[in-house]
């Protein structure tokens, strides 16, 4: 995530986390906080644990920007085996003209999703997973200053209203479907991120908004909010984000990327003490009796200078078995459901010829 630093070195985005090192994972070991579980060991740890679900975050806006034809990608990725699944409803998709909606895409991805017997995260709200998260519409980018980074964005109370009808509309427009178990309420509301132009949302409006979903959701329904932490470890703002959703959440999700550039010749990871903060937050949640998530574990590369990469086959940043590791590690820290980052990319590489993500993915699912 980004802090509200303003050096490169101080400022870090959600995606710039790193996996322990050989010597962090030992230290980490010894202190009792973690530890590494080899493939055949994660396949008895996974089902030593019912609770366990294994999902992933399925965007129609990546597959459009990878040339992929969202609905069969779709049901390839969903022909992985996955328990959940967290689709988007991106405003200026459903809204491309002002109080007039199309529902098209994300009914037939719901329609999709009842018919498999799927449990779906719906993100609702201005701000959306995939770049560049704030998915406002023209429209409304003519009418207001939606580039404003000195307040949060929702003092813009014109922007703070429409908003919130926005969910509204999307909320009484899909509820009913079966699979909808969850509503994310934005996504990462409290970070000043640097890919997003430091633009953020005040507590305020989220509890506002938070309070709109539960009025309009179904019993059955529940609110799930999403954070990251900083690196090499966490910042108050982290903290504070923590704090925040403790209060509205019955879920909390945190985005965990474990390898990124460092903006010079090496990739960032983090400290012990990240991995300490992120079994204090776990122990938080179960005392509170809010589920524990990993809302995003990143499984695709992260390089410089690349919305995604796409050019060779291995890159540092990300691999099947960096993420077998990772799923081994937060697990062990007590975290039940991990929503994979990367269905699209895998999907990808399937479609050239590549076999060796969606083999892995379907292995660790199979699991």
């Amino acid at each position: 995530m980004l802090s509200t630093r303003s050096s490169l070195s101080q400022r870090l985005t959600r995606r710039q986390f790193t996996t322990l090192s050989t010597m962090s994972f030992l230290s980490l070991m010894a202190s009792g906080a973690g530890a590494v579980v080899a493939y055949p060991q994660l396949k008895h740890l996974m089902r030593m644990s019912h609770s366990f679900k294994l999902g992933t975050t399925f965007s129609q806006l990546q597959c459009e920007y990878l040339n992929l034809d969202y609905q069969e990608t779709f049901r390839q990725i969903c022909d992985l085996g996955f328990h959940r699944i967290r689709l988007c409803s991106y405003w200026n998709e459903v809204e491309p003209i002002e109080n007039q909606y199309d529902f098209s895409v994300l009914d037939w991805l719901l329609e999709e999703s009842d018919r498999r017997g799927l449990e779906v995260i719906l993100t609702v709200g201005m701000k959306a997973p995939r770049w560049p998260e704030f998915h406002f519409p023209h429209w409304l980018e003519v009418q207001q200053d939606t580039r404003n980074t000195t307040q949060p964005i929702d003092d813009n109370r014109e922007i703070a209203e429409r908003t919130l009808r926005f969910v509204d509309r999307v909320i009484h427009h899909t509820r009913t479907a079966q699979s909808v178990r969850y509503w994310q309420v934005e996504n990462e509301p409290f970070a000043r991120m640097e890919i997003t132009g430091d633009r953020f949302l005040s507590p305020e409006f989220m509890r506002q908004e938070v309070e709109l979903v539960r009025s309009l959701a179904l019993p059955q329904q529940k609110v799930v909010l999403t954070n990251a932490i900083g690196l090499p470890t966490y910042i108050e703002e982290d903290e504070q984000a923590f704090q925040n959703s403790l209060a509205l959440a019955d879920a909390i999700g945190i985005n965990v990327y474990t390898r990124v550039p460092d903006g010079h010749d090496g990739y960032l990871e983090p400290g012990e003490s990240y991995w300490k903060k992120l079994k204090d937050w776990q122990e938080v949640m179960r005392r509170n009796r809010i589920e524990a998530w990993i809302a995003e574990a990143q499984a695709e590369p992260w390089e410089p200078n690349q919305l995604v990469a796409m050019n060779d086959i291995h890159y540092p940043s990300a691999s099947p078995e960096r993420i077998t590791e990772l799923i081994s590690m937060v697990k062990n820290l007590g975290y039940r459901t991990v929503m994979l980052w990367g269905c699209e990319y895998w999907y990808w590489h399937q479609r050239n010829g590549r076999d060796h993500w969606w083999q892995a993915i379907q292995n660790l699912v199979e699991v």
